[in-house]
């Protein structure tokens, strides 16, 4: 019987996030529901088709397509999709894997036994090897070769290495999951999430990859941010099961030279995000080993709660500019004002809340003010012709990072505590204006809007050391190819951002939660009105300056009430910070 193209699909039910290429989708709410991936997401699994009887080159092209968005075979080899190949080891995927949102094919020439099919495609970005994510948005053209085999049946003979896949098959097929490294701080111990994208081929393999990866060390583009892996080197997964909530990872014999304790904490963080993972056993060699503050063999999730990255305590509060520039804090239904003195511009608040770093009036000089004794120090100006700083942000340090742009370019300053200005080097946005920047709680990541021609893109780069010594900037990379108006954006806990921006399909400014693995996007439902600032901070309401037109022209900082779901305003304020 004659086979057909289509593809049979059956939906199960997976306990582990879906990954999700950027696109729009649903409005949602204002929270951010914590590092467990959401519950019981149905996964759909494609069963491919294999070649059908004559036919034509073109038509194989597109059900090979098809087959290859199915991670079928014990180890996910794509197994149907090697059957219209004419050899079996000339297609090699997992070097990376493009995304694309619309393909079509513009040629197919058929000669004698021989054929080529040209098809082009709007690309997203790409999956590399190690599961990192990069938005490359462009037009890319691909050939297939193909030759008749001895039935006179067309198969492919060339092909690119990389697998080819739709937004939708990697919404389908792969999962988003974090590796937990530590910072470079020896001071300081803060886990940075390193999100990566993992094909669902089974949930055992799953699990096992996650695992392996986290083993192999971050991926490539983080590695350079020098966090820090305490697996010694060579270490394997010998064993992991999964039974009654209960994981136990039996690692090889490189394992006893490494710190237990901290291997415990990246292995823990790690695997609870699986919904089925409550408690960790650690072996070595099969033999299950005590690890110091466990309080035993076994380990459970809670043990190591203190090591969230998104920190400890009570969330802070809020703080606002008022209408005549004073600095207030969101004590209660009126901002209070605690500094009458003191005029702010951008307010960036140090994590103690002990200091508020300012930008003057004209954007062109830093402030830093005590604000229990009011004292104000000038610690920067602008160096560049007609250099106008952003916003600034705080590290853990106390050291505060501000970026001047002109019209040409920009350039990085690290303030540290005093006055000590140092120009970061190894800024690799120097040649772009940046509209803002805002670094990471583990102080490793640095989270910018960059103006590149008439787009204004959200990218990701790393903090990591210097040659000379010192920091350097370096390393950005495009997170999402939706967002091409960002307006402002800051840290909404350790690997999501809130921004505000516009789509092609959204040109108006929008709230959106914007996952930095490069997930999808989620519109969040704003307050109204035209929204120039945002503020976040882990379990704290998400705060938005908005500016209203009528009944009269007013700004207002708005907070969403979780508890509730509804937006409430201060009249008359402006400038949303939270420390950080």
């Amino acid at each position: 019987m004659r086979r057909g193209l289509a593809l049979v699909t059956l939906v199960l039910f997976a306990v582990t996030g879906c990954a999700s290429v950027p696109s729009g989708s649903q409005v949602v709410g204002g929270r951010v529901t914590g590092h467990r991936q959401p519950i019981d997401d149905p996964y759909v699994r494609v069963i491919p088709v294999g070649p059908g009887r004559d036919w034509d080159p073109g038509k194989i092209i597109t059900a090979f397509q098809a087959a290859s968005g199915s991670f079928d075979g014990p180890n996910g080899d794509h197994k149907v999709a090697r059957e219209y190949l004419a050899c079996g080891g000339c297609w090699q995927p997992g070097i990376s894997t493009v995304v694309y949102d619309r393909i079509e094919q513009t040629s197919v020439q058929i000669g004698g036994a021989r054929a080529s099919v040209t098809v082009e495609v709007d690309q997203l970005g790409k999956i590399g090897s190690d599961g990192q994510y990069i938005a490359d948005s462009h037009r890319l053209k691909v050939t297939y070769q193909l030759r008749q085999d001895a039935q006179k049946q067309w198969r492919i003979s060339w092909l690119p290495q990389e697998l080819l896949l739709s937004r939708n098959d990697v919404n389908r097929a792969f999962r988003t999951l974090d590796l937990y490294f530590f910072s470079p701080d020896r001071q300081v111990k803060v886990l940075v999430p390193n999100p990566v994208f993992i094909p669902m081929v089974n949930r055992a393999w799953l699990s096992q990859q996650l695992v392996k990866q986290l083993l192999g060390g971050p991926t490539t583009w983080l590695r350079g941010a020098a966090v820090r892996t305490f697996f010694p080197d060579g270490t394997q997964l010998r064993r992991l099961d999964i039974s009654g909530g209960l994981a136990t990872v039996d690692l090889s014999r490189q394992a006893r030279s490494g710190d237990l304790r901290n291997m415990s904490i990246q292995l823990m963080w790690t695997l609870r995000q699986l919904r089925e993972v409550d408690q960790l056993k650690l072996e070595i060699e099969g033999k299950p080993v005590e690890v110091p503050g466990a309080g035993g063999t076994v380990q459970p999730a809670s043990v190591w709660a203190g090591y969230d990255p998104d920190g400890q305590g009570d969330a802070p509060r809020g703080w606002v500019r008022t209408a005549d520039g004073r600095l207030a804090r969101l004590d209660s239904s009126v901002p209070q004002v605690l500094l009458p003195k003191l005029r702010v511009s951008r307010p960036a608040i140090s994590y103690d809340a002990r200091q508020v770093a300012a930008v003057s009036k004209s954007g062109d000089t830093v402030t830093v003010t005590d604000m229990t004794t009011g004292a104000t120090r000038v610690v920067l100006h602008a160096k560049l012709a007609g250099g106008r700083f952003c916003k600034p942000s705080w590290d853990l340090h106390g050291n505060v990072w501000a970026v001047e742009s002109n019209s040409r370019g920009s350039r990085l300053w690290e303030i540290t505590p005093g006055t000590t200005k140092i120009a970061v080097d190894g800024w690799t946005l120097a040649p772009y204006p940046v509209r803002g920047l805002r670094i990471s709680r583990d102080g490793t990541r640095a989270a910018a809007i960059v103006q590149m021609g008439q787009v204004s893109q959200v990218q990701l780069g790393r903090v990591d050391p210097a040659p000379t010594g010192g920091l350097q900037a370096e390393g950005f990379i495009a997170i999402n190819s939706d967002l091409s108006a960002a307006v402002d954006l800051t840290w909404r806990d350790a690997d999501h951002l809130a921004v505000i921006g516009a789509t092609d399909s959204n040109p108006s400014p929008l709230l959106y939660d914007v996952p930095v693995g490069g997930g999808a996007i989620q519109p969040i439902m704003g307050p109204g009105g035209d929204m120039k600032a945002v503020a976040a901070y882990p379990g704290a309401p998400l705060l938005v300056a908005q500016h209203v037109a009528s009944p009269q022209p007013l700004d207002n900082v708005c907070w969403l009430s979780d508890k509730y779901g509804e937006w409430k305003c201060y009249d008359r304020t402006s400038a949303p910070a939270y420390p950080g």
